[in-house]
């Protein structure tokens, strides 16, 4: 926890410290156009590039919690109906913290290079109904370090909206989940902060403005490397389809909010090519957010998402505060 409480302190030390440079230095470069609060939430979807020459610095700070009641059996079962053995009901509470800095420049007019650092704390804590007896287990590291490039297909005209590619690299740098201890009772000693495998995504951004209206939407396909494990063989994880569809609302010159919904569907993950039960999951996510321009400059971006499958974390929340440079 002390070590979490450093991390949260230097995310919010760093934010605060990047939003005052990028608010001196934006009175400094009044010749540039100063960026509207729907550029912000576009440029977060993927749906627009940062202009040539142009760095964004982008501190954020996430939060998610997950409940789950999981049923444990220790025994076997006959027919799928007759447990032999001891069935045990165990409540799961998921708490991730997660701070990061994304980077995005503009490396042409219609060429964006991105990337993120992430830093991860995780708690969880398992009760059983049996006993008053809870176990709490948590663990921090770096996570898996991502970056990419998007790239302007097409520029909005008539019918035919802004088409933006996106590409991304997702590499392994996070502490991965193979050879983690568990105890007696099946709770891990530590958690991971990454999947432990390279994965790369391709995907397209569409965005039509109507205004004061602006509508977005997006498809991706992420696809995880194949990884020899000892003592656990060829393990892949599953491969993931993710679709969104939302839409920014400008109230002024400085205020816009947005709501949208963001789907992943994931495949099994395999080990030596059969896969693994219980390992597909469909993520349903619906997000409300806002965005303030707080100065020429920089921004002040928070949103919240409310899980809508069984898959999906109960609440996340998250601000974002991208400076441009």
């Amino acid at each position: 926890m002390r070590r979490f409480k450093k991390v949260l302190l230097l995310t919010i030390l760093l934010m605060i410290s990047v939003s005052l440079f990028g608010l001196s230095s934006g009175i400094c470069e009044e010749n540039k156009k100063p960026p509207t609060s729907e550029e912000a939430i576009l440029q977060e979807k993927g749906g627009v590039l940062v202009p040539k020459g142009t760095l964004v610095i982008e501190p954020g700070f996430q939060y998610s919690h997950t409940s789950r009641t999981r049923i444990a059996i220790s025994g076997f079962t006959i027919l799928e109906a007759i447990v032999i053995g001891e069935i045990k009901t165990e409540d799961i509470k998921k708490d991730v913290f997660m701070g990061y800095l994304n980077f995005r420049y503009g490396l042409l007019d219609n060429l964006q290079l991105e990337a993120q650092i992430p830093y991860l704390y995780r708690r969880e804590r398992y009760a059983e109904d049996s006993s008053n007896t809870e176990k709490t287990v948590t663990d921090s590291n770096i996570g898996d370090i991502t970056f990419g490039a998007s790239y302007q297909l097409l520029y909005e005209k008539g019918s035919i909206p802004d088409v933006v590619l996106n590409f991304k690299v997702k590499t392994n740098t996070g502490k991965d989940p193979y050879g983690i201890e568990s105890d007696a009772s099946g709770v891990p000693k530590e958690l991971p902060t990454g999947n432990g495998h390279w994965g790369v995504s391709a995907g397209i951004t569409l965005v039509k403005r109507s205004d004061p209206a602006v509508l977005f939407g997006s498809l991706a396909y992420f696809y995880n490397f194949e990884r020899d494990v000892e003592d656990y063989g060829e393990m892949k994880p599953g491969s993931s389809i993710d679709f969104s569809i939302g839409m920014a609302y400008a109230l002024n010159e400085k205020l816009s909010t947005y709501i949208s919904y963001d789907q992943k569907i994931y495949s099994h993950t395999t080990r030596n090519g059969e896969d693994i039960a219980g390992t597909d999951f469909n993520v349903g996510m619906l997000y409300f957010g806002a965005s303030y321009v707080t100065s020429p400059k920089s921004f002040l971006n928070f949103s919240v998402g409310v899980g809508l499958t069984n898959d999906a974390p109960d609440v996340t929340l998250e601000i974002r505060l991208p400076i441009r440079f």
